[in-house]
């Protein structure tokens, strides 16, 4: 049997829309489904997670309280089965041979719920587990959530996905007994312009002139692909912004941490403290701050030492330092961490230099505005530190020991515009630099102390 172009066009169109619909009311409903449950799942996790780096933080501090206040982050979700804090401990087995991990439950909320530490998920409950470690106990939170919104939410889907379904077949019989009636060269326009769109192309555009169906099929066909491209535009646009909103806060949080502690905060919810054998730990402040600071109002004040820290920060992240703080007029930061390498000492000598030169122009430039500069003291040493991050709220990277407080001793002897360096350092870098003896000099809590001014470079690193 010969059929005829219009029952051709017909068929063609039906078959297109009929393949579109089974498409919308089976592989649609599925992906969504799949994407629902991964969505469901990673969101029970991450609140796994977050109850769990609260009650460490909590035990941490062994704020009691606050465990309480962890738990009930997802206490009051209706969707919770239940939340329980499991502890984990390491004991011998039956033989005594070897050792075996037990779990027990701590704590259940509700309590009435009986809790298996082995369970996992079923068609009826999704549960996550998220570790936690402190010195009070090591454990885990087990938290259970109901599939009830998932079932929901696959009901929505597939009645969703049969209305469309239906809605599109209905369009598509109804598009394709008109375009029956009409020559088949439109039609094959629209073909080509479809398959072209469907692979990408949304600059596509169909002309027709006619006021009949397929003129208006035209203009509806050429309507969608605006849309569609429009709907890419905002998806580009969108996608865009959370990627430069990510940046910022990355941004934020390199302004806080170093990139490596960062990394680790990002991937692990927490960051271990580190023991550096090796650092150099540099301290700054300005001579007769206060007197002079009493002087200038607030805003002066704030913006003087804004300008003077703000060279500071632009001179050591040239040399690769880690800046830990400033306190009043005091800058502290630390080379050799926290990446190790063997060349700290020389890149914090050479940028205290550039630190001291650089107030020396300041100063200067203050000079010729008839105003007062301030007069730097700097003092260095090089040994072993602690690092690591401290605090829950507006949490700061800091470092620790004996070498942390030498340095600061050094730089409370110093002389305005001079570098004072320990013993130690200066036998580091003592065929790079001109050194001056100072002495023995009593230091607080230390005794009496070598110490030498560095005056500059005497050759350059290799």
């Amino acid at each position: 049997m010969v059929l005829s172009v219009r029952s051709k066009i017909l068929l063609t169109v039906l078959s297109v829309v009929m393949l579109f619909a089974l498409f919308i009311l089976f592989y649609y409903p599925a992906r969504q489904t799949a994407y629902l449950l991964d969505n469901y799942n990673n969101q029970i996790e991450n609140l796994a997670k977050t109850v769990a780096l609260g009650v460490r933080i909590a035990l941490k501090e062994e704020n009691f309280e606050g465990v309480e206040t962890a738990i009930d982050f997802v206490r009051h979700d209706d969707r919770l089965n239940y939340v329980s804090i499991i502890q984990i401990d390491t004991i011998w087995d039956a033989d005594k041979k070897n050792f075996k991990t037990q779990k027990k439950i701590f704590s259940t909320s509700p309590e009435n719920v009986l809790v298996d530490p082995e369970a996992v998920s079923d068609q009826h409950f999704i549960n996550k587990s998220a570790p936690f470690t402190s010195k009070i106990m090591n454990g885990e939170i087990k938290v259970s959530f109901t599939t009830s919104e998932i079932e929901k939410g696959k009901r929505q889907i597939r009645l969703a996905s049969a209305a469309a379904s239906l809605t599109v077949f209905v369009i598509g019989l109804f598009i394709g007994y008109w375009l029956a009636r009409n020559i088949s060269k439109p039609v094959l326009a629209l073909r080509d312009a479809a398959h072209k769109v469907g692979k990408g192309d949304l600059t596509q555009s169909v002309t027709n002139t006619s006021r009949d169906e397929i003129g208006e099929l035209s203009i509806a066909f050429n309507k969608m692909v605006k849309d569609l491209g429009t709907a890419r535009s905002e998806v580009n646009q969108r996608t865009q912004e959370l990627t430069m909103e990510k940046e910022k806060s990355d941004e934020l949080l390199l302004n806080i941490l170093p990139l490596e502690t960062a990394e680790e905060l990002k991937k692990t919810g927490t960051a271990q403290a580190k023991f550096y054998d090796s650092v150099t730990v540099i301290f700054t402040d300005f001579k007769d701050f206060t007197p002079k600071s009493k002087t200038m109002s607030a805003n002066k004040l704030v913006a003087e030492l804004h300008d003077c820290f703000s060279r500071f920060d632009h001179i050591i992240r040239k040399h690769n330092i880690e800046k830990i703080k400033t306190i009043g007029d005091a800058y502290m930061c630390v080379a050799g961490l926290p990446v190790v390498n063997d060349t700290h000492p020389f890149e914090a000598v050479n940028a205290a230099i550039e630190l001291r030169d650089c107030m020396l122009a300041y100063n200067q430039e203050k000079q010729a505005m008839g105003e007062q500069g301030f007069d730097v003291r700097i003092g260095i040493h090089t040994g072993p530190v602690v690092a690591g991050i401290v605090g829950v709220n507006k949490f700061a990277y800091d470092i620790w020991g004996v070498t942390v407080n030498t340095a600061a001793r050094l730089e409370q002897s110093s002389e305005p515009n001079m570098i004072n360096v320990s013993s130690s350092l200066y036998e580091i870098i003592k065929d790079t630099y001109d050194c001056e003896l100072r002495g023995n000099i009593f230091v607080k809590g230390l005794g009496e102390l070598p110490m030498y001014f560095v005056h500059g470079i005497k050759k350059l690193v290799v």
